[in-house]
């Protein structure tokens, strides 16, 4: 038995939804149960049992008590998507030492965690049987470094997800996944309003769908305001979220534009230009970043550290000059891509104890 804890898996909103099923389709060991959201019932399509459990307002709590559950009963726990916060509630609910091969803490990035370095290297010790999954080398060198046993693990892509062709003619710039302030919408709206001046320019299509929190934060809504009212006659707003063929089609034709941040994304994955990159679609990403290193293996878009409206454009430019090349390294890449990210990777992690 695998218990996938995911409070945040909802609806198909973001990665979550694509992550769980993957991991689910891949286990052959045993049964799996997924425990979510309230609303996910009315989404969930795939394999596995799925368990309606999170309340959004409630969810950090109700984890404690899940964990607390999940570790007296047998079978194997993934935290598909932990945080520090993850780290502290499982060790509170164990009560004890955690028996090795019971908990899987799946970590997609650092960010924040190099704050509370000591505080988990504590729990390193408390609990020696913690297994650290990373979806990075940096990562899992970082959790090392604490005394976790970690490993890394490629994100895990959806099998199948990479059935498209290459493009043989651009259709329109895309802007992909949840609106958000590390994911460039600010850079977006600027070039957005930049777009609306000028006569030549290209059809635009944003996704504004909200995030896990089913709210924008204010600073988020501003931009979108933005965007919404730059009056630009190339723009279209996908407001709804989307089911996944529906999110997938958003890419044939497209060149896909993620200006993320240096910072936050210096060595943190994108399911968003994992999905771009399998459909043939090529990217425009910001330089130093991971997707910048994805990008310049297979040369399958452009890497800018300019993400004013110019620097944009520049880069829209350049692989327009060659649009059918791009799309086609993009389409080959995913096919390498598909097969590295595996997510017979990660269930064999988990499996293997």
């Amino acid at each position: 038995m695998l218990n996938i804890v995911e409070p945040t898996l909802n609806s198909y909103t973001g990665h979550c939804f694509s992550l769980v099923q993957a991991i689910a389709e891949s286990v052959q060991a045993g049964p799996v149960r997924i425990w979510a959201g309230v609303e996910i019932e009315r989404f969930w399509n795939s394999v596995g049992t799925i368990k309606p459990h999170f309340h959004r307002s409630f969810r950090r709590i109700q984890s404690l008590w899940l964990y607390r559950k999940l570790l007296r009963e047998p079978g194997k726990i993934l935290l598909s998507t932990a945080n520090s916060l993850d780290f502290l509630l499982i060790n509170w609910a164990a009560r004890g030492v955690i028996p090795k091969g019971k908990v899987y803490l799946y970590v997609h990035w650092l960010g924040g965690k190099t704050t509370h370095a000591a505080k988990l290297a504590k729990l390193a010790q408390q609990q020696p049987n913690l297994q650290v999954l990373c979806t990075t080398d940096s990562t899992t060198a970082f959790f090392h470094s604490l005394g976790f046993m970690a490993k890394t693990v490629l994100y895990p892509r959806v099998s199948g997800n990479n059935a498209a062709t290459a493009s043989a003619a651009f259709d329109h710039l895309l802007c992909a996944g949840a609106a958000r302030l590390d994911k460039g919408i600010d850079h977006i709206a600027n070039f957005v309003q930049d777009l609306a001046v000028d006569p030549e320019s290209w059809p635009l299509w944003v996704q504004t769908s909200p995030p896990h929190q089913s709210k924008h934060a204010p600073e988020v809504h501003a931009h979108i305001e933005a965007i919404q009212n730059s009056k630009y006659a190339g723009l279209r707003i996908l407001d709804k979220t989307l089911s996944p063929a529906e999110y997938l089609a958003l890419f044939s034709g497209a060149i896909s534009v993620q200006p993320y941040s240096a910072v936050d994304f210096e060595d943190r994955v994108s399911g968003v230009a994992l999905d771009a990159i399998s459909a043939g679609c090529p990217i425009i990403v910001t330089s130093g970043t991971w997707l910048a290193q994805l990008v310049l293996r297979h040369n399958a878009g452009v890497a800018t550290s300019d993400l004013t409206p110019a620097g944009l454009r520049k880069a829209v430019q350049q692989i327009l000059s060659d649009y059918p090349g791009y799309s086609q390294r993009a389409l080959e890449a995913g096919g390498v891509l598909t097969q590295k990210h595996g997510a017979d990777q990660i269930v064999s992690a988990i499996f293997e104890n």
